[in-house]
């Protein structure tokens, strides 16, 4: 049977590429292959094709906070609120997370008007996720023939876009369902971010530890009809349909050897196809909920042997009968 953990991890470096499942997935696929060879690699992917999935990952979430739920908007009041009501909603509106604590108080009975009670008493207990700054940083590249910033065909400066962190070090929680014991799993981790998470790891970027591998279970309700989306899925004809969505585009790149050499079938094609998925935070309604949504998914690349990482844990919870009968109408 598999097992739930939470995973910590500890951000030492801007980031260059967003924490997210999908990615950290596939450092810890190449993590697989370095460590154990190509035979287990693939014996490791075909099994996600058979049951249970051999390991199942959260998005990288602030430590000790949740994705907020995607419900309905709010009704405005009758009257108009005064300017500090107006500020406060709209602080409120823009919260991405929400504390255990106060994630707590509403699962039982969630609904637009619970949850924002939830979030503004986080708020006024001032339980904030971590302070991040995401801007673009302007780089001098430096021609190694000249020793000079001068590139050949014109140009000297070139852009990335980076996250930094308001603190030293920043810690993170990865919820993850698998069949691998706590000493394999931090392993896997310790091994798939050796060389860093995502792209510039040569300047510096994406230094990512693992601090923590602990047993912990996901926090359960009584009678769950829903699910909140924890990472990045696209659900299989089997999966929960309805519900809150967020939606977006997943479009990775190649990582570790295919970085740079050729895949087992002789492409050099760097990018992935895009993957149109429901991202952290959509609620499926199902009663109950499964543990998780998903699968990888095949022909995201000309060679066939690239897979996508589209699987999400659910976090149970119980959606008030308003709220339900919403989506039925």
């Amino acid at each position: 049977m598999p097992a739930t953990y939470r995973i910590t991890l500890e951000v030492r470096s801007r980031l260059a590429t967003p924490l997210a499942a999908d990615t950290l997935w596939g450092h810890l696929a190449w993590g697989m292959r370095w460590s154990r060879g190509e035979a287990a690699l693939e014996q490791w992917l075909a099994s996600y094709g058979s049951g249970e999935p051999p390991l199942a990952l959260s998005d990288p979430m602030p430590s000790g906070f949740f994705p907020r739920p995607v419900l309905p908007p709010q009704a405005l009041p009758e009257r108009r609120p005064s300017d500090a009501d107006h500020d406060a909603r709209k602080k409120i509106d823009k919260a991405a997370w929400i504390a255990h604590e106060d994630w707590a108080a509403c699962r039982a009975s969630l609904s637009t008007a619970t949850l924002f009670a939830a979030l503004s008493r986080g708020q006024a207990a001032k339980r904030v996720p971590l302070a991040v700054a995401e801007g673009t940083v302007t780089h001098a590249g430096v021609n190694r023939f000249t020793g000079g910033t001068a590139q050949e065909g014109g140009g000297l400066l070139f852009a990335s876009d980076e996250v930094f962190h308001a603190v030293r070090t920043a810690r993170y929680d990865v919820w993850a369902q698998t069949t691998m014991d706590a000493g394999s799993l931090q392993e896997l981790f310790d091994v798939g971010l050796s060389g860093g998470y995502g792209r510039d790891g040569a300047t510096g970027a994406g230094d990512v530890r693992v601090v923590a591998v602990e047993r912990a279970d996901l926090p359960a309700v009584d009678a769950p009809n829903a699910g909140v989306v924890l990472g990045p899925a696209l659900p299989r004809p089997v999966d929960p349909a309805a519900g809150f969505f967020h939606v977006g585009v997943r479009a990775g790149r190649l990582g570790g050897d295919f970085a740079a050499g050729a895949t087992p079938s002789g492409s050099t094609e760097r990018q992935k196809r895009g993957v149109c998925c429901l991202l952290r935070g959509s609620v499926l309604l199902a009663a109950p909920p499964p543990p998780l949504v998903g699968g990888l998914v095949e022909r995201v690349h000309e060679d066939p042997a690239i897979r996508h990482y589209a699987i999400g844990l659910l976090l149970p919870c119980r959606l008030d009968a308003s709220v339900a009968q919403e989506v039925g109408s």
